[in-house]
């Protein structure tokens, strides 16, 4: 059996694609904070007990038209929010995060043991066996529909730098010994 075939790859795929997901997810999560945050500061700042309501610049001839924009504008997030469900996708956002990093470090941990025992045996395997499965029950949670290709790239790309192939120990490969 050739090393690109060993099945410690699957530990090693594995261990990456978790990576990616909790990169990825951690990256839709901050998003929709950051989206969730502006739209309660543009609602908030425009109520009436609001200082930046107070302010004197509004009610001159230059300020009106501004204010008026800014008054529309928070009307219409205030109107749309709800319908747009951020707390609902920030709590499947962190639900999948917190899933994804005790995946990956789980996952972690079972490739430093593999290299300190030299070998992938079978507690190693029944150990991987056991992660896959309670990575089953998150599989299906995503609150997307489609994923956005290019986080899923940048992601991709920081976890190859993180991860490349010459930091992983296959069992019979010559250049691990």
């Amino acid at each position: 059996m050739s090393t690109q075939d060993h099945p410690v790859w699957d530990v090693y795929d594995f261990l990456r694609t978790a990576r990616l997901n909790q990169l990825y997810y951690g990256r839709r999560l901050l998003t929709f904070e950051r989206r969730n945050f502006w739209a309660e500061i543009t609602v908030a700042s425009t109520s009436s007990t609001s200082a930046i309501a107070g302010f004197a610049f509004w009610k001159t001839t230059a300020g009106q038209p501004y204010w008026q924009f800014f008054l529309a504008v928070a009307a219409v997030v205030a109107i749309t929010k709800p319908f747009l469900n951020y707390a609902k996708k920030i709590k499947s956002y962190e639900e999948l995060l917190t899933a994804y990093r005790l995946i990956a470090y789980d996952l972690r941990d079972l490739r430093l043991d593999i290299s300190q025992a030299r070998g992938y045996e079978k507690a190693h395997q029944a150990r991987f066996k056991a992660i896959k499965e309670r990575l089953r029950t998150f599989i299906d949670k995503s609150p997307e529909r489609v994923e956005v290709t290019a986080v899923k790239k940048i992601c991709e790309q920081q976890v190859l730098s993180e991860l490349p192939n010459h930091q992983f120990y296959i069992p019979g490969a010559l250049a691990n010994e």
